[in-house]
């Protein structure tokens, strides 16, 4: 799989280009420039040509150190000297890739301790299809190649998946990935709209390797009469108004994925008839004398523990057991990923730009600009952009990022799917309307109403804003939830974690405010902002969403 790959190396020195030519020969090197180099020598360089030939590379082979002009670093904020700046440049170029080609294949050229020096290890790590490696090892560079291009074919299931950086979303991934396989029930927990019916089919179902159908019953939207037959079948006249035969969603999904949302809606007295069929492996349809062998992998799914509705009483202990709690996966609410919201709101604009009709006005815009049809188009969150912007720049004034920010959120993904696709369509819609009237667009940075922000989420439902102090309580006091976690480990971390937000958003990102609260010493304020990193909260992500 791996013979024939068309490697990219993005590097400032030769012997790189020399050895893989010599030692990966089943691999074709690149040579962009047409200088007989085979790599580029810098991140613009490798931006330029990747924009140019999105298609070209198959993978693309990164170097961490790059000895070139200062005009030809890309900005790098963690590195504070210039001697830092090219040491550390493949982490600006990476984080490049990423944001513009996030499904090519990246193998850093690099030890992992030189990424640790600017605490983007996991920046690395927290990335599928991108490898660490000391760079003088060809032979583990081979291997890395074919897994990645392995991952890549693999990847298409996963790639628009929202994962972002949280560590609870890491978590969840590793989970599914490793619960796909087989007929072992999964538990989907989660708050309306954080992704179980997305994540069951393009996750769980499509890497169960089962050629049947995926199949959904929610159970929210059927009326509880006809809950046995939804679940099981009927037949014809086995109760009133069954004028004919129905399939249940276990035939349906047989050999396939079955995904039954909102399943503690189930009534006390189904739930026994399911647990049968979960165990035994074979449906009674109403009214029929004869089982039915099903082949089925359930993912079931619930806006609320279900251990809740055990000890509530309304839920069955032994159909809990049956569905394996050792499988529960716990979906977290976006209000606490705030340092994913500017990932998934661009990959939100991306989804947003599928629909036909946004299309056409993208490219109404990209051409009275004259940068031709099929533009890329980025938000740009509360800060001017680094370097020469391409595409559309719809721009998001920081008092209104702020406010997405703070907002909690209460439909989840669902919501901010909904805010980003009229933000999108109102923003160009008035491009479109100067530019019908007659007035030229003179830049590509369009500037979105702060205002329509406004209107767009004031209408929301009012859940509780992330962990802060009330009014007349102790400033140096703040409300955390304690939710269940696999260990006391991660529920401390848990805690730990939502605290530090707090205290950040309460000091307005003063570290070393943080460290005379938390640690009597101002001047500890480096301790404070390496504690968030370890704690996955990414400053640069809090401050501006960059």
């Amino acid at each position: 799989m791996a013979e024939g790959a068309r490697l990219l190396l993005i590097d400032d020195g030769e012997a790189y280009a020399k050895a893989i030519r010599k030692r990966l020969g089943e691999h074709t090197l690149l040579d962009p420039l047409g200088d007989a180099a085979h790599r580029l020598p810098d991140g613009p360089a490798a931006l330029d040509w990747l924009a140019a030939n999105p298609a070209a590379a198959d993978v693309v082979l990164l170097d961490m150190r790059f000895d070139v002009p200062a005009e030809r670093l890309l900005p790098l904020p963690e590195a504070t000297t210039l001697r830092r700046q090219r040491r550390f440049q493949g982490v600006a170029i990476l984080r490049a890739l990423r944001e513009r080609w996030p499904g090519l294949p990246v193998v850093v050229l690099t030890a992992v301790e030189d990424l640790a020096l600017v605490d983007a290890g996991d920046e690395v790590a927290g990335l599928s299809l991108t490898y660490v490696l000391d760079s003088d090892d060809l032979d583990t560079l081979r291997i890395r190649i074919q897994t990645a291009l392995i991952e890549a074919q693999r990847g298409g299931e996963e790639g628009a998946i929202l994962w972002g950086r949280d560590p609870a979303m890491t978590e969840v991934r590793r989970r599914l990935r490793m619960m796909a396989r087989g007929r072992m029930p999964v538990i989907l927990e989660g708050e309306t709209g954080t992704g179980k019916s997305y994540l069951a089919e393009r996750l769980l179902h499509a890497a169960s390797g089962r050629k049947g159908a995926f199949v959904v019953l929610d159970l929210s939207t059927v009326p509880t009469d006809l809950i046995p037959a939804h679940l099981f079948g009927a037949r014809r006249g086995a109760y009133t108004g069954a004028v004919a035969d129905r399939q249940g969603v276990f035939e349906l999904a047989d050999g396939g994925t079955l995904f039954i949302d909102e399943i503690q809606n189930v009534p006390l007295e189904v739930q026994k008839q399911l647990l049968l069929v979960l165990q035994d492996r074979k449906v009674r349809p109403l009214g029929a004398s004869k089982e039915v062998p099903v082949d089925v992998k359930v993912v079931a799914a619930s806006n609320a523990p279900l251990a809740q509705a055990v000890r509530a009483g309304r839920f069955r202990p032994d159909l809990y057991m049956r569905l394996s709690p050792a499988t529960r996966v716990v979906l977290p609410p976006l209000r606490t990923r705030p340092e994913d919201l500017a990932f998934l709101a661009q990959r939100f604009v991306g989804q947003a730009l599928a629909d036909p009709d946004l299309a056409d006005l993208r490219d109404e815009v990209a051409r009275g600009l004259g940068l031709g049809g099929d533009a890329p188009v980025h938000l740009q969150l509360g800060r001017e952009p680094d370097g020469q912007a391409r595409g559309l720049l719809l721009m998001v004034p920081a008092p209104a990022w702020k406010r997405l920010l703070r907002h909690p959120w209460p439909g989840n993904l669902r919501e901010l799917a909904m805010v980003v696709r009229n933000i999108v369509t109102f923003t160009l819609v008035a491009a479109v309307e100067a530019l019908s009237a007659g007035a030229p667009l003179r830049s590509n940075r369009l500037q979105v109403d702060a205002g329509l922000i406004d209107e767009l989420l004031a209408g929301a439902m009012v859940l509780p804003d992330p962990p802060e102090a009330e009014e007349g309580d102790d400033p140096e006091a703040f409300k955390v939830r304690v939710e269940p976690q696999r260990t006391l480990n991660a529920v401390s971390t848990s805690v730990e974690r939502q605290y530090f937000l707090a205290l950040y958003r309460q000091v307005d990102g003063d570290f070393g405010a943080m460290a005379e609260r938390l640690l009597g010493d101002r001047g500890r304020g480096r301790a404070i902002r390496l504690r968030l990193n370890q704690l996955g909260l990414k400053v640069r992500d809090l401050k501006d969403g960059g």
